[in-house]
């Protein structure tokens, strides 16, 4: 499968907490995580971001599901330059869980595609604490 992939857009996603989130006018129904993926638009269904800690490092889980058929998930797991300010560049890198990125393509449960991003990079522009909201972009 090609993997041609371009401009994800992350906004106001919810934390796994289940705390309602929002970015300016956004709620966390409203969220928006989207990509061309192989010359296709991706928008995901459902979102999540979760905070967690590997290895003893602080670690972001970003992810998004496309539901139907076939279903199409977004993961990225994202070493925490600072756990309080996620702003920042974090190049993705091969054969490593941290800083890594992967979509998957489901059909009737059996995986029919699966692509490991090899280079790239997940850019979080703003982190605003306050209203727990991540935005940014993927290349």
């Amino acid at each position: 499968m090609a993997a041609r992939h371009r401009a994800l857009l992350l906004l106001s996603l919810p934390f796994a907490l289940g705390l309602p989130l929002a970015w300016q006018h956004v709620s966390a129904e409203e969220a928006v995580m989207s990509a061309t993926f192989a010359g296709k638009p991706w928008t995901a269904s459902f979102t999540l971001a979760q905070m967690m800690q590997m290895a003893g490092k602080p670690m972001l889980n970003l992810s998004g599901t496309e539901q139907g058929s076939p279903t199409m998930t977004f993961n990225s797991m994202l070493v925490l330059k600072d756990p309080n300010d996620f702003a920042g560049s974090y190049p993705l890198k091969t054969g490593s869980a941290a800083n890594s990125a992967n979509f998957n393509i489901l059909d009737s449960g059996a995986m029919v595609g699966h692509v490991r991003f090899g280079s790239g990079e997940i850019v979080i522009d703003k982190y605003d604490a306050a209203s727990r909201t991540v935005s940014g972009h993927f290349s």
